[in-house]
């Protein structure tokens, strides 16, 4: 009794949690007999639904459904007025709930009570009864719930089936699986797929070979999408036995080979798709870069009408092998296998004789994606990913979307502000998420959180989303994925003081030595190269040249180097100079006046990135530029440039590099003993770190300055 409203006050959700003692539930099913015949009726059949059921489709089967549940009462058919009082019965009793145009019991037990009723014998025809009922009268534009509750009503009533009942059940059960998928209820489709595997016969990789396949195949890669590769392993295996033709047995194969490689044995997953590409009799042969960009070349001289006009792929083999080179190529590129430039020449061969499929869209992406930065092919790259999209458009490739938009995402950001790009990769792993392509999206994850990072977003936010990324890549059992978001969260950790020691990144998310044993070279370069700028950072340059020779040699054997966007030069430029000057290396200049040591040209090396997108590197080029100018001795040049670097950094906003600006001028007027601007510059870099939330790094910079 509340003393405020002078009224009792009633926690709904709160009683609904509690259990009803026995007691009363012997009590409220006594109480339900003494209701009318119909009324008894109707909640028993509302009951065979759930807790819940909208007005409309209780209409769709309350009049026709047949019941008996004593010797004495049978009620089949009623009026519709009938039904209204019987309804208003039960909620005078107060054993349902009118909530808008739904029903509800008012406790679930209550529920569990009238279904009770229903005599066990009769309840497994009951809910066939209802989900015929269902079926037969749901509007023709149903958009899926009826048709779920219908298909979960038959499934309920599997006993009561005949054999072609079930087959049509299992029909159904397909066809609420795939609905389920594209609504990116994978738990559900799950469960539709597995049913339906149930209603099929002891003979039915003979009787019903094709629906057999579809369920199984079905099943196994919604498993994939909830992370349950156990499942899945045991689902491929018997379909590999039980097809009767490779063409049956594809599907299979590529989720196998797709669930292989999320668990890190890349190797496996490339023998198995050489294998299969063998028995399909194509081609495996040594094919080089140069090829490959030699045959984008005959696409990217196409304007996009002569592109349009490529005929559309109508050999369904063709097609099959597409698909299995678009997964050899994924998992070519993170074991670094030699098949890679292979895989990808191979799908525009196929494009260009055969004609432009929904792989076809992915082949260029991925190309687009390999060919961008200072050592790639940047023209062809961008043209790539424009063929890309643009195929991707016309294709309704759905279920290659976030894959596309995830390395298209990349070349773009070579050109366009940085901040986009976390735009677009969050954008690719939602694509991802709703069409079932789960380890497209969480590579987008991953590399959306790498680009907060690149955009000075405050390590707290970051470590936050990090963590979310993490989480969801563990359920879905996404190794690499996970792998790499978990060093990145290292990093930030380090950097935020949440490390005993924030050069070595071990801790609670990770061991450092054995992170470099384990990863593919890929990762094992992005790894020395965060190693580097972590070490730059705290003012340990030898460290960080170690860290980057040590990524160069790796980078020998990788089919792309991480350039991150042209970060990976800027941070590689600034250890070079600073190593020098504290080696008291001096820079000399080459005929083009450039600056050099030992054959790196750094200034040269920066404009390259402006001329590819101003907007990221103007501020970065400038410091290089000042730093360069002050190993140089040229005091007034120096001066100039880090007052520019400090300016331009302000305007793009990335708070660790508007601090690093800040931090090297204030090192350079103390060393040139203007006390009053080293403070002041300084005091500017810490205020941007403490911003940044480099806790670490503003107790390691206070520590530092002789101030």
């Amino acid at each position: 009794f509340s003393l405020d409203s002078d009224s009792w006050e009633w926690d709904i959700a709160s009683i609904q949690m509690k259990t009803i003692p026995e007691d009363v539930v012997r009590l409220l099913a006594s109480g339900i007999t003494m209701l009318p015949a119909q009324t008894q009726r109707v909640l028993m059949l509302l009951s065979c639904i759930g807790s819940v059921c909208a007005e409309s489709t209780l209409s769709l089967f309350i009049n026709d459904t047949d019941l008996h549940w004593n010797e004495t009462t049978k009620v089949t058919t009623s009026r519709e007025e009938d039904i209204s009082s019987s309804l208003e019965v039960a909620i005078g009793e107060g054993l349902l709930n009118k909530e808008g145009s739904s029903y509800s019991f008012a406790h679930d037990q209550i529920q569990s009570v009238a279904y009770s009723l229903i005599p066990t014998y009769q309840r497994n025809q009951v809910h066939l009864q209802i989900g015929y009922l269902i079926l037969k009268n749901k509007p023709s534009n149903d958009r899926g719930n009826i048709f779920f509750i219908a298909t979960n009503q038959l499934n309920r009533g599997k006993l009561a089936m005949d054999e072609g009942m079930k087959e049509l059940a299992a029909n159904l059960n397909l066809k609420a699986g795939h609905e389920a998928t594209s609504l990116s209820a994978f738990e559900d489709s799950s469960v539709y797929f597995a049913a339906g595997i149930s209603l099929l016969c002891n003979d039915c990789w003979n009787k019903s070979n094709e629906l057999s396949i579809q369920l199984h195949s079905s099943y196994a890669e919604v498993e994939f999408c909830n992370g349950r590769f156990d499942e899945v392993g045991r689902v491929t295996k018997i379909i590999l036995q039980k097809a009767k033709s490779l063409q049956d047995r594809l599907r299979a194969y590529s989720t196998l080979i797709k669930t292989l490689g999320a668990q890190k044995q890349s190797r496996n997953a490339i023998e198995i798709s050489l294998s299969v590409l063998g028995d399909l009799e194509e081609p495996v042969q040594y094919t080089s870069r140069e090829d490959l960009v030699k045959t984008l070349h005959i696409f990217t001289k196409m304007d996009n009408s002569q592109f349009l006009r490529l005929k559309k792929m109508d050999d369904n083999t063709k097609g099959v092998v597409m698909k299995l080179l678009h997964t050899l190529s994924f998992h070519c590129f993170f074991s670094e296998s030699k098949y890679l430039p292979f895989a990808l020449n191979r799908m525009l061969e196929l494009t260009l004789s055969h004609g432009v499929c929904k792989e076809s869209c992915s082949a260029f992406a991925t190309i687009s994606f390999m060919l961008c930065g200072l050592h790639g092919d940047q023209t062809g790259s961008s043209r790539a990913g424009e063929l890309a999209l643009l195929l991707l458009d016309i294709s309704h490739a759905k279920e290659y979307e976030s894959n596309v938009r995830n390395f298209v995402s990349t070349t773009q950001s070579w050109t366009d502000p940085l901040r986009l790009t976390i735009k677009r990769k969050f954008s690719s792993y939602e694509i991802g998420m709703q069409t079932g392509a789960i380890d497209d999206a969480m590579y987008s994850a991953a590399g959306c959180c790498y680009y907060q990072f690149f955009c000075g977003i405050e390590l707290p936010i970051l470590e936050k989303d990090c963590r979310r990324f993490i989480k969801q890549m563990s359920e879905y059992k996404q190794t690499l994925a996970k792998d790499r978001v978990t060093i990145l969260l290292q990093v930030a950790l380090n950097l935020m003081g949440k490390s005993n020691n924030p050069l070595d990144l071990t801790s609670e998310t990770m061991v450092q030595s054995q992170y470099i044993e384990e990863c593919p070279k890929q990762m094992k370069c992005g790894f020395y190269i965060l190693s580097s700028w972590l070490a730059y950072l705290f003012g340990e340059y030898e460290l960080a040249s170690s860290a980057v020779s040590s990524r160069m040699e790796v980078e020998k054997n990788t089919n792309k180097k991480i350039e991150w966007c042209g970060m990976t030069l800027f941070y590689d430029c600034l250890i070079y100079l600073a190593s020098a000057r504290r080696k008291q290396n001096s820079l000399t200049s080459d005929i083009s006046g450039k600056s050099k040591m030992s054959g790196f040209y750094p200034t040269a090396l920066m404009k390259k990135l402006v001329d590819y997108t101003q907007c990221n590197n103007q501020h970065r080029l400038l410091l290089v530029e000042a730093e360069v100018a002050y190993s140089k001795g040229e005091y007034n040049v120096a001066i100039e440039k880090y007052d520019s670097a400090i300016v331009a950094a302000e305007v793009v906003g990335i708070l660790h590099e508007q601090a690093i600006c800040n931090e090297r001028a204030g090192d350079f007027f103390l060393a040139h003993g203007n006390i009053k601007r080293a403070t002041s510059h300084y005091g500017h870099a810490i205020d941007l770190y403490h911003r940044w939330g480099a806790q670490a790094k503003v107790d390691h910079l206070c520590k530092q300055i002789p101030l």
